[in-house]
């Protein structure tokens, strides 16, 4: 089979493998179709360190079961399914709390175990969840993305009345502003520095979009929340300088959510913090919410299918990557399509 292998930063090589046979409890995905995320751009290019040399990215995907290992007890080949993307011990605390995400000896799928990124992969079953019917792959690939947008707004308190902002209009924060709308939070802004992605935000319902680059977004968010500042914060890009703005942005009392994971240390205002009392929490994959992404998709209560901008063959992948990685391609989602196999 064809596997798109992660060389080194800014190297991506389409290489030949063998097929994959599934061990004890393991089902084999035909892959047929699998997003680019923002973190593995980000792993390509060297900038975060959470992607090794010789690993197969790719945690958004869908496709259909080609083969089973021994005690499989409920896919079968030919089951049209979705994967989940974090592979928690199932014996630890957090595990069986029901939250894979905490588990300290978690894998991640395309992270510390080879992703989808290629013809077939191999994953543990539970990774492993059935489509709902009338649910096309591409949509398929988008759940594991939109669960981790209902996780983060799960995790922080809102009300209807409430003003969010949303910083960061790529792939998670727009699937966060279709989150909260569904959430019942109508009264959204976005922020962001690509003229592209603002407008994309504007037609799912972001009822402003701010231009950092050519505002002070902390005056524009003031300005939009009448001077006092945001009920909710969520910050979906993870560098030094939007989670700075996602302090300043937030009203006294307020909650922020970090969702972004690119830089590993950021300096905050820790008085501002403190004196303002304001909430700052982490928001990591997704804990039970995959179930709700995939019906709230297959009910047509969200739509995800508009994030899709460019389909690739598997093949293109080294060039879309380094074309993703250089900012030459502004697409807010990509999907790899693998060839079908014989």
């Amino acid at each position: 089979m064809r596997a798109l292998v992660f060389i080194g930063p800014g190297r991506m090589e389409l290489e030949e493998r063998a097929d994959p046979v599934p061990a004890r409890g393991d089902v084999v995905v035909a892959v047929r179709a699998a997003g680019i995320c923002g973190s593995d751009v980000h792993g390509y290019a060297g900038r975060t360190g959470r992607r090794a040399p010789g690993i197969v990215m790719g945690h958004e995907a869908s496709g259909e079961v080609v083969d089973v290992g021994a005690d499989v007890s409920e896919l079968r080949p030919g089951d049209r399914v979705a994967l989940r993307s974090i592979l928690g011990c199932g014996i630890c605390p957090e595990c069986l709390a029901g939250s894979p995400n905490r588990c300290p000896t978690r894998h991640g799928l395309g992270i510390h175990i080879d992703g989808a990124y290629a013809d077939r992969v191999c994953v543990p079953e539970r990774l492993a969840v059935r489509l709902v019917d009338g649910t096309t792959f591409r949509d398929g690939s988008l759940i594991e993305p939109l669960a981790v947008a209902i996780h983060a707004v799960n995790r922080t308190p809102t009300e209807s009345g409430d003003t969010a902002v949303v910083i960061g209009a790529g792939a998670i924060g727009l699937l966060i502003v279709l989150a909260l709308h569904d959430a019942g939070v109508d009264r959204v802004v976005v922020t962001d520095r690509d003229a592209h992605r603002l407008s994309v935000a504007r037609a799912f319902g972001a009822e402003q979009a701010i231009d950092v680059a050519s505002v002070d977004p902390v005056a524009a968010v003031r300005e939009a929340t009448g001077g006092h500042g945001a009920d909710v914060v969520f910050e979906a890009v993870g560098v030094p300088v939007s989670a700075g703005q996602s302090l300043a942005f937030v009203r006294p009392g307020g909650n922020v959510t970090w969702v972004g994971n690119s830089a590993p240390r950021v300096e905050i205002g820790m008085q501002d913090l403190v004196t303002g009392e304001i909430t700052l929490r982490g928001a990591y994959g997704e804990a039970g919410e995959f179930m709700m992404a995939a019906t709230a998709i297959a009910e047509g209560r969200i739509a995800v299918s508009p994030l899709i901008e460019r389909v690739e063959p598997l093949e293109a992948g080294p060039r879309v990557f380094e074309e993703l990685a250089a900012g030459r391609l502004d697409a807010v989602k990509v999907v790899l399509e693998p060839e079908p196999q014989p």
